[in-house]
């Protein structure tokens, strides 16, 4: 028989072994149902895109290729099997098959905005000849880019993914998930602040653009954690949306005057229109000055200080570094 003193010590440890169980099933359950809504958008989203070619499904095509990387990443961390590693590299490719596509999305509606909102004919000359341009090239990259999500049979790949995250779950511990998660966050905080240091040495277009694509990185990484029920990491997750934002636009002004500069530099338009074609590198002067390619501020604009201190006050980062 069990003396009085063993069985109050097994009442004693009883709810905190119960409790963590159902908190590690709770994340189990939780990392499920994130997965299952992932691959539901991923299907309804990719079938928009084909179907129609909303602006909107197309940015989100490529945002739940980040979060099913990031699932795939934290169940399976790199190397990973090589069925894994072929899951990731098709998602990368979707997501880049999709990327001259979005930016003509994006930029169309900043150039209608702009032209919307000027009275002078001759403004809005300038700005309807760089639309129409654009407006063709969004064409032609729209054509290609179904083309190439055609070519790679995504119905059968999206059931593959199925699959494969369906196996990789059960085998999953959650405790394992979350290490995994926070250890990649930790990773792409550390890439962060290599990038944050050589945009503030050399704030060129193709360094604050290595900024932009680590805040990526960091955000992702954050909102998986977030998402398996981490609440403090809310605050870091809004920072980084915050970052996102800055650097977002940045990059939206520096495409905008690329492809400006690209419409304006046909010879047919240079011969054919040269009046509206001053007016508008007018414009496109304008839009060099309000946001030029190398300008520190867009570095300092990504509070870089803030986010150190929230990343030292999330507990669950910070168990992980200790």
């Amino acid at each position: 028989m069990k003396g009085k003193s063993e069985e109050a010590a097994q009442a004693v440890q009883a709810p905190s072994v119960i409790t963590q169980e159902m908190a590690e099933n709770a994340e189990a359950v939780g990392l499920s149902k994130l997965v299952k809504e992932h691959l539901r958008d991923f299907s309804s989203v990719l079938g928009n895109v084909l179907a129609t070619g909303d602006a909107d499904a197309v940015h989100d095509l490529r945002v739940v290729t980040r979060r099913l990387q990031q699932v795939l990443s934290a169940l399976a961390p790199s190397p990973g099997p090589k069925r894994v590693r072929r899951l990731r590299r098709t998602l990368r490719r979707v997501r880049r098959a999709l990327g001259a596509w979005r930016n003509y999305d994006v930029i169309l509606e900043a150039v209608t905005k702009r032209r919307k909102a000027t009275r002078s004919p001759h403004k809005r000359a300038a700005w309807t000849l760089v639309r129409e341009h654009l407006e063709k090239r969004r064409l032609d990259e729209m054509i290609r880019a179904r083309r190439r999500l055609l070519d790679k049979d995504l119905s059968a790949f999206a059931d593959r993914l199925e699959t494969v995250i369906t196996d990789l779950l059960q085998q999953a511990q959650p405790r394992d998930v979350e290490r995994s998660v926070l250890a990649r966050v930790e990773a792409a905080w550390r890439d962060w602040q290599a990038a944050l240091s050589r945009a503030e040495q050399n704030c060129a277009v193709t360094t604050v653009h290595g900024l932009r694509i680590a805040t990526k990185r960091l955000r992702y990484r954050v909102e998986l954690a977030r998402a398996l029920g981490d609440e403090a990491a809310e605050p870091v997750l809004e920072w980084a949306r915050d970052v996102q934002h800055e650097l977002g636009d940045w990059h939206d002004h520096q495409v905008l005057q690329q492809l400006m500069a690209e419409a304006l530099a046909r010879p047919e338009v240079l011969l054919g229109a040269a009046e509206v074609v001053r007016v508008a590198l007018a414009e496109l002067e304008r839009e060099r000055r309000s946001a030029p390619a190398t300008d520190s501020a867009i570095v300092r604009r990504t509070r870089p200080e803030d986010g150190r201190v929230l990343m030292e006050r999330w507990p669950g980062w910070q168990t992980l570094s200790s």
